[in-house]
């Protein structure tokens, strides 16, 4: 292998790795009550200036949570940080002694913000490109 080869093949291999080799960041989530926060009701208020805060103090963090209704026997909307996926369902709940039927909703998501910020960037759009550049400069070396 010449001293072009070699190159070519050590930057290709430098794009692919940098391109798995990520950094790894804590997804951010609304965390609030609504029984303590009224803009953390069912219906998001939006223009509330709250902003979703890092779960990493949760090990394993990825997920976003908002649960509604009857949740661990409270009644209201809860939006936390979870390292389990809980799904996306409606139940209805009776405790005992109580004469209600209660809606409960769970719904969990993976993006930042769950509802109100948009996804998680991938870096698809990035590396895609620089891996088929390495490549086509890769096999010309080789040819020439």
């Amino acid at each position: 292998m010449g001293p072009k080869c070699f190159l070519a093949a050590f930057a290709t291999l430098s794009v692919i790795l940098g391109c798995l080799l990520t950094s790894a960041e804590a997804i951010q989530c609304h965390q609030c009550d609504s029984n303590n926060h009224l803009h953390c009701s069912e219906q998001w208020d939006y223009l509330s200036s709250h902003e979703p805060q890092s779960c990493d103090y949760l090990y394993e963090a990825a997920y976003c949570i908002k649960a509604t209704g009857m949740y661990e026997g409270r009644i209201g909307t809860f939006r936390f940080c979870s390292s389990r996926d809980r799904g996306n369902y409606c139940d209805y709940v009776q405790r005992p002694g109580d004469e209600r039927e209660y809606r409960a909703c769970i719904h969990t998501c993976r993006t930042d913000g769950c509802n109100s910020s948009p996804g998680l960037r991938s870096w698809t759009f990035v590396c895609l490109p620089l891996v088929l550049l390495s490549l086509a400069v890769s096999w010309q070396l080789r040819r020439a």
